[in-house]
Formats: C-alpha cells, structure tokens, sequence
C-alpha cells in the first residue's frame, strides 16, 4: 500500500471520528446542552424515546416524540424548521434515527445529545 494512500484513508477516518463525516454533526456535549438550558436559550430538547421511558425519568424541559412517530407527527410538534433541536433517546441510536429524519423533513438545525446516560444531572419523573 502507497504511503498517499495510507495518508488518504487515515484522513477519512479521522473525519468521520471527530464527526465531519457525511454532514453529520457531531455529539453535543454535556456541557454544552447544560449551557443552553440553564440560559434558557430557545430550542427543543426532544426525547425520542417510549412513552414508558420518558416517564421513568427524562431531563427537564424535554418534549416527548417517539423516535418511530418522528415522520408523522413531527410537522403539528415541531411547526418551525428554523428552530434548533437537540435530540436525545436511552443510548444513541434512536436519537440519530430521528435526527436523520428530521433533517429529511427539512429541519435546518438538528443535533443528537445521545443517549440519556451522558446526562449528568437531575432526571423529571
């Protein structure tokens, strides 16, 4: 294997490591998500989990819409595609699931938080 090549494929992967890849936006972080909600900045923290989970516990603030009623329900939720939404589920995939779709529909700032289990504070039963 040529050394350019070497250097090509370590390139692409450190894109897609540190989230430059495909367009896809890289994790928020705890920190980050802690600032916006203690300045109470405007946006939609979404749950994409069950009903079931929601309801055993979830960060405060956060509106609930199953990960797998994103396509059908997220236009009468979620009325403007300018407003930026953070997404969370329990580990990760459903979240970048959703946020998948939500970007198909046409919602300009979607980003995924992960799974709840990054959160570091008080969970609202």
């Amino acid at each position: 294997m040529s050394k350019y090549l070497v250097i090509a494929a370590l390139a692409v992967a450190g894109l897609f490591i540190f989230g430059f890849g495909g367009g896809k936006s890289s994790l928020v972080s705890y920190e980050e998500l802690q600032a916006k909600l203690s300045k109470k900045e405007n946006f939609v923290l979404l749950d994409v989990r069950t009903p079931e989970e929601f309801a055993e516990g979830h960060i405060g603030g956060a509106v609930l819409l199953s990960y797998d009623q994103v396509e059908q329900k997220a236009a009468s939720l979620l009325p403007d595609k300018d407003k930026p939404i953070i997404v969370y589920c329990r580990s990760g995939r459903r979240s970048a699931i959703a946020a998948e779709s939500l970007r198909g529909l046409g919602y300009k700032d979607v980003k995924d938080f992960g799974g709840i289990s990054r959160w570091q504070g008080e969970l609202e039963r």
